[in-house]
Order: structure tokens, then sequence, then C-alpha cells
């Protein structure tokens, strides 16, 4: 069975997830996730609510002023699709697939990304698959911070 969202209702998650984000309002994530939550994100997968949130703020710990810009949202049957834009600079630290690191350098990063949501019958999102820049996300951001 498909959750009783309305597709309205299912275009409007995604949107949610990106302005808890964008707000610092990380425990409100919890609302719309499953405990068990798998988030594939750059070849890796996150599981768990506490760790998909613990990612969320790891963002903003290397990017304290990240922000991301919703460009178009569908939804169909138990799925939302969400295209967007993510933007910042880098005020913290962070360490590259490669092993090297970049650190505070306040230069400016933007890339795109398109994310999958699938609801559980209850509505919720139970799965996140994140498919950035044909998977070359860390090395564009890192050619554009370091």
């Amino acid at each position: 069975m498909i959750s009783q969202l309305t597709l309205e209702e299912k275009r409007a998650i995604p949107k949610k997830f990106h302005t808890n984000l964008n707000n610092r309002d990380f425990d409100k994530q919890y609302e719309l996730i499953t405990d068990n939550i798998k988030f594939y994100k750059n070849g890796q997968l996150i599981q768990g609510a506490d760790n998909f949130v613990n990612a969320l703020r790891s963002i903003t710990a290397s990017f304290e002023d990240a922000q991301v810009a919703d460009h178009e949202i569908y939804a169909d049957g138990n799925v939302a699709v969400s295209r967007y834009v993510m933007s910042g600079s880098l005020t913290g630290d962070i360490t590259f697939p490669d092993g090297t690191s970049a650190s505070k350098t306040q230069k400016a990063f933007t890339y795109n990304s398109v994310e999958f949501f699938e609801f559980n019958e209850d509505g919720l999102v139970y799965e996140i698959r994140q498919v950035n820049d044909s998977g070359l996300t860390p090395l564009s951001i890192e050619a554009q911070v370091k």
C-alpha cells in the first residue's frame, strides 16, 4: 500500500527537508523520517535517523553558510524527486576522498544535485538517494574551495 499523502504533500516534503537544513532546524528532520532511514550519498550509505541528522549537521560544520535552493520537485507513487543547487563557502575543515584537506578558505562553492525521497505507508521517508553532478561532487567542491 502506498502512503495516503497527496502528491502535493509528497512534493512538500523535500522542500521541508531543505528548509530545515537552511534554517539549521536539524531536529525537525526526525518528524519526516523513519528510525532506520537509509541515505545514499556520494557512494556511501548512512543508515539510521541519528546518523542521518548528524550527516546534515556535518555539512554546516564545514560550510556554515550552506544553503539549498530547490529548482524542481516532482512526486509519483511513493517517491518525490528534488533537483536543487547547494551553495556556500568553506568556513570549517573538510577532508576529500583522496585524503587531502582544506580549512577555512572562505572560498565559495556551488553544485547541482538530485534527491529521490521514498515514503513508507505512514508517509515517512525511509530512503533518500542523492545524485550529485554525475558523482563528482567531492571533486567539484574540492576544486572550488581549495
